[in-house]
């Protein structure tokens, strides 16, 4: 079971680049709707020309759509940020994933605690650049670092875990 036995570096960077597990895929989905419903009214009402006040409303909802995941995301990771922050009492720390029966073992290398997240309470998963993100139901969030991992391990990770975390869904 260690074939996914990874440690490395948390801190303030690796939480901004996997920052997008915060947001929802369908909440982007919609978000692009709305844009794009909103932008559609913002030319009609300019095109008919008759009331400015609908315009610039709906074109202030188009900058509103447009930017609030961005602004989501900086949100969930400076919360995460103050977290950690106050947790360890430091902005970043070692930290040692790997999976056994029951699920994944996180240990933190420097206060030599641990934390089993079991398979059934793992709900998300994100792929960034270096790292595997993984998020629980009650928002617990851990990294899986990429540069530990051999190639093949990389490829078969996101298929290994929906077999072992039933509800998992995987966030692009």
């Amino acid at each position: 079971m260690d074939q996914y036995r990874t440690s490395g570096t948390f801190n303030e960077a690796a939480i901004k680049e996997t920052a997008k597990i915060y947001v929802p895929s369908w909440y982007r989905w919609l978000n692009r709707v709305f844009c794009a419903f909103s932008f559609l009214m913002f030319l009609l009402f300019s095109l008919v020309g008759k009331d400015v006040g609908f315009s610039c409303f709906f074109l202030f909802a188009v900058a509103v759509f447009v930017s609030y995941p961005a602004l989501l995301r900086r949100r969930h990771w400076k919360l995460a940020i103050i977290r950690l922050t106050e947790q360890t009492g430091t902005s970043s720390f070692r930290l040692e994933t790997f999976f056994n029966v029951d699920g994944l073992v996180v240990r933190n290398l420097e206060t030599d605690g641990s934390v089993l997240l079991r398979y059934e309470d793992i709900a998300f998963l994100s792929e960034s650049k270096h790292y595997f993100a993984i998020m629980t139901r009650g928002q617990q969030f851990t990294l899986i670092f990429k540069d530990c991992l051999t190639d093949e391990q990389k490829k078969s990770f996101i298929h290994n875990m929906k077999q072992r975390c039933p509800k998992l869904k995987v966030r692009k």
